[in-house]
């Protein structure tokens, strides 16, 4: 953005934002909110740390230093919200999975304390309803707390923005989906010629703090950005140097349903891998997969990182031993994955309907 363009823009801004959650984008957002200058209050509001958690009290330090207020909120209540939202004109979420639905209640706290404008916990892909899970995803919460925002938070005065930014790869972990950079291997659910979008990390807190700035062409819509649209194949061959090798796995689609089933069943973790690789197989990573037009035309000065470009970023990161990486894997956001399976073996009891092929290894 130039400097008459920020000028411009920063008349129209709102002086003050609060940024709930701390870690990861939370912690993101809030240090290029405060880098940007164009507020002048910049708050995190976070869960009350235990006395044990050292790594979030340290993290929560480094903040204040930066001149960043830090409030703490107790329980999950509208009042509570109301307390710590008081005097803010923004507030963006940026909660795990774990946390999507404390946003009802947030949102209510947000309306109470006055706040303008409520941005929810997205920044990844869109809700679209599997064909063929016999339930709703993990994620089907961001949609609840949409229509919430859209049909009972507007009316009263609170404007929102939807903000869709596909997987960000040096985020979720490549792992996750497939990709094992350390090693240069990968494992391929279907024949992976579906297009999924990507946005890496850095490039979604450049979208979230240009949307920020601009209220008056930011709110009461959806917003859709891609770093770039890539299938399956085209990043295996980054990390591998071929598509189909010895060093790719393929698994069918219906013998990674059934080690879905019973990976939910047993709470394992590994469900998460194998639900998001499915996903992205049936077209569930793509932010428009029903051709709704892209928004990358608002941000003409991000010059976006491709997938491909972020992946070749990260295997140097990773063969060269980066802090970043843990056992070979960018180092996992716990609560994200355990909250993706928790209860999801109450819900999965119908196996797809297919054979178990014996012999095979799991996804």
């Amino acid at each position: 953005m130039t400097t008459d363009t920020m000028a411009a823009k920063s008349s129209e801004a709102y002086s003050s934002i609060a940024i709930v959650g701390a870690g990861g984008y939370g912690e993101l957002f809030l240090k290029a909110l405060k880098q940007s200058g164009f507020f002048v209050k910049v708050r995190a509001v976070t869960r009350a740390p235990e006395a044990t958690e050292t790594v979030k009290l340290e993290r929560l330090k480094k903040l204040r230093a930066l001149g960043i207020e830090v409030l703490e909120y107790t329980s999950v209540t509208a009042d509570e919200f109301s307390r710590v939202f008081a005097g803010i004109d923004t507030v963006v979420s940026a909660v795990a999975v774990a946390g999507l639905l404390d946003q009802i209640p947030m949102i209510d706290g947000a309306v109470a304390a006055g706040v303008k404008w409520f941005i929810p916990s997205e920044f990844g892909v869109a809700q679209y309803q599997s064909a063929w899970m016999p339930f709703k995803g993990p994620l089907a919460a961001k949609e609840q707390v949409l229509e919430y925002l859209v049909g009972t938070a507007r009316p009263k005065g609170l404007a929102y923005t939807a903000v869709y930014t596909g997987l960000a790869l040096d985020y979720l972990d490549p792992h996750v989906i497939g990709l094992k950079l350390s090693k240069r291997r990968a494992t391929l659910v279907g024949r992976g010629a579906t297009p999924a979008t990507f946005t890496c990390a850095a490039d979604v807190v450049k979208v979230l703090v240009s949307i920020v700035q601009r209220p008056s062409e930011m709110q009461n819509r959806v917003i859709r950005y891609a770093g770039s649209t890539n299938k399956m194949r085209e990043l295996i061959k980054v990390v591998t140097g071929n598509s189909c090798g010895n060093n790719v796995k393929i698994v069918s689609i219906d013998e990674a349903r059934l080690k879905f089933c019973e990976l939910a069943r047993q709470q394992d973790m590994k469900a998460f891998q194998v639900y998001g690789r499915l996903l992205i197989e049936e077209g569930m990573a793509q932010i428009n997969l029903r051709r709704e037009p892209l928004d990358n035309g608002l941000f003409p000065d991000i010059k976006p990182e491709s997938a491909t470009e972020t992946l070749v970023r990260l295997i140097k990161l990773a063969e060269a031993g980066s802090e970043m990486f843990k056992g070979g894997q960018i180092i996992h956001r716990s609560h994200t994955a355990s909250s993706v399976t928790d209860g999801v073996g109450e819900v999965c009891k119908q196996e797809p309907a297919s054979t178990t092929v014996a012999g095979k290894s799991p996804v």
